[in-house]
């Protein structure tokens, strides 16, 4: 029998997916649409970490999963390339941001491919190219045409080491968030935008929006600490500010047909003193004519916040081949809103806030025809380390790499998931990794050795057909972890496998460990691939079990019943809650929960 080499086994189908392009979408004849949204990286020197797997790996399996239910998944990648983070490394490395950037970016996209997810790299973005910021900068246009962006001066957050505003939202207890460095307060013409003028329809639509309670909490906080959204940096990494000042006509907006206001090269890009941007030494960039007189004029030298870069991205992606428009009608109008979007809940205020006042901008210009840019939002939890988050400044991040090389990208896939729960995280130790490992080897040797030589019996096709509503109830729902433990328990049960169990659990497999599952697809002797099939579908004679009638309560009061199989998780048993109109005000607020299979789920509230 051969030996389960891993290695071998993801090159080989990594190159034949990239040649077979099957993860490449027809964004204009797709029959059923699913935006598979994860937030893209800011590509850092150091590279990903095992967090980070951890959160793209999650939303690859639910868009693996999604695509085997018949949905034509779109699942792109990019890269936030601009910004203090990177000008700051950049410095201390003593390397052009530019330079350093383009070398990140390809490191990043050799770590993502070696995991295994299923991106769409024909519509990759990325923020630093002059075809994506000419965008960025025509979105500001656009604001600027409506009133929604307004030069003026302000007291506005000064950091002196990275040497430029601050918006409120990156002050953490007088703290720069990037540097930590004490921040001061200045006198400083600024260009903002007026996120102020949607406070009330930002606070009221996010009553009806199907996302995570934790960022709906920040969010309704935060607007309640809102002030316009300040977009100045005095930086030199970042998108031009697309405006001309002239003695004439005053400030006039550069039209659309003269961008991209291109980023000059500079030898001396570090940031200055003065409170002035480094573009304002570059003569030849800042003296041009007024495009609406013809007479001298002088370029605004300021940047643009990154999260203007990211507030608009998603738009992109099924655009980004076309080079005559930001995005396109149809095809916006076919794949927007995102159906499904997953990130660290982190950036609750920041990134997710600016990105609904844009689109919610975008509609009342007729840009776009919805407002909401996120149909589905799961904040996928934290991988700590010793106790703690994993932080880049923190010293404790971990890298993939060598875990990959060690036992494989499907087994820490695998591994990572099986931590804890998705939208909560764990902590990670690689102790267990071997348990994984040791789980995929026996499952490749039930695959490779003959068939059970008597036919199932009812019993074991019971068992097999629970596996399949379990695992698929439990990845659709994100709850990976119990879905992984209920795999590896029937395989451990196994001696040998019936020839449906065998047909099964590749395709089970398939959205946490893709490459393995498709050498046994292959193995088996089936059509390519794996990964086009229909996911298992459960016969519902054979995965009827008892039900109980269970009270659910607050503080001990019962609010009313529903009916749940004998043996729910209490994940279940709050998710069945979660549809009693008389319990979602409270799920939210729970302290703790008291849960007894068959007979009560109690929501204690805070007093």
């Amino acid at each position: 029998m051969d030996r389960y080499q891993p290695h071998t086994i993801e090159a080989k189908w990594q190159a034949i997916w990239q040649q077979q392009r099957i993860y490449e979408v027809d964004l204009d004849r797709a029959q059923r649409p699913f935006f598979n949204l994860m937030m893209f990286p800011y590509p850092s020197a150091e590279g990903l970490h095992v967090g980070n797997v951890f959160a793209y790996t999650g939303a690859d399996i639910f868009g693996r999963y999604q695509a085997m239910r018949g949905f034509d998944v779109f699942e792109p990648m990019g890269f936030d390339a601009f910004g203090i983070h990177s000008e700051n490394f950049a410095i201390q490395r003593g390397e052009h941001p530019a330079t350093l950037t383009a070398r990140n970016v390809e490191r990043f996209r050799a770590q993502l491919c070696a995991i295994g997810n299923r991106f769409a790299w024909d519509q990759q973005v990325e923020t630093t190219s002059p075809e994506y910021y000419r965008w960025t900068q025509w979105l500001f246009v656009q604001m600027f045409s409506a009133g929604l962006a307004e030069r003026k001066k302000a007291a506005v957050n000064w950091c002196p080491n990275d040497r430029t505003v601050l918006a409120d939202e990156q002050v953490v207890d007088g703290r720069c968030e990037r540097c930590d460095a004490p921040v001061q307060s200045r006198e400083l013409d600024q260009w903002f935008l007026r996120i102020t003028a949607y406070r009330d329809r930002l606070l009221k639509n996010l009553d009806d929006l199907d996302w995570s309670s934790v960022v709906k909490t920040a969010q309704r906080h935060w607007l309640g600490g809102l002030r316009d959204w300040l977009i100045s940096r005095q930086r030199y990494w970042g998108t031009p500010i697309p405006i001309v000042y002239c003695a004439t006509c005053g400030t006039v907006p550069v039209p659309e047909e003269a961008l991209p206001v291109l980023l000059p090269p500079m030898t001396d890009w570090t940031p200055r003193a003065t409170g002035s941007s480094p573009l304002a030494d570059v003569p030849e960039f800042v003296t041009t004519t007024c495009p609406t007189c013809g007479g001298p004029a002088r370029r605004e030298t300021d940047v643009c916040d990154n999260f203007l870069d990211s507030a608009w991205y998603f738009l992109r992606y099924p655009s980004a081949d076309f080079d005559d428009r930001a995005f396109d009608a149809a095809r916006t109008a076919k794949w927007l809103p995102v159906h499904m979007y997953v990130g660290g809940a982190e950036h609750s205020v920041l990134h997710l806030m600016y990105s609904r006042f844009i689109c919610m901008a975008l509609h009342d210009l007729g840009h776009v025809p919805f407002e909401e840019p996120f149909r589905r939002l799961r904040s996928n939890g934290l991988l700590t380390q010793h106790g703690a988050k994993m932080s880049k400044s923190r010293g404790n991040v971990t890298n993939p790499d060598e875990y990959i090389q060690r036992y494989g990208a499907d087994t820490l896939r695998m591994y990572l998931l099986f931590l804890g729960p998705f939208e909560q995280g764990g902590e990670f130790v690689d102790r267990g990794i071997g348990g994984v490992q040791r789980f995929l080897q026996r499952l490749w040797r039930l695959m490779l050795v003959p068939r059970s030589a008597h036919a199932p019996g009812e019993d074991e096709r019971k068992a097999l057909h629970r596996l399949i509503a379990r695992v698929g109830q439990d990845v659709g729902a994100l709850r990976y972890n119990t879905a992984i433990a209920a795999l590896m328990a029937y395989v451990n049960r196994q001696d040998a496998l019936s020839e449906e169990a065998a047909d099964v659990l590749p395709r089970l497999l398939a959205p946490f460990a893709p490459h393995l599952a498709e050498e046994l697809w292959a193995r088996l002797g089936r059509e390519f691939s794996v990964h086009q099939q229909a996911y298992p579908a459960a016969d519902p004679r054979l995965v009827s079990v008892a039900t109980r009638r269970v009270a659910v309560q607050v503080n001990g009061r019962t609010r009313g019943v529903v009916d749940l199989p004998a043996d729910a998780s209490e994940a279940e048993a709050l998710e069945a809650a979660g549809g009693l109109a008389s319990m979602r005000p409270h799920l939210e607020g729970a302290v703790r929960i008291v849960y007894r299979p068959g007979r009560v789920l109690n929501v204690v509230l805070s007093s």
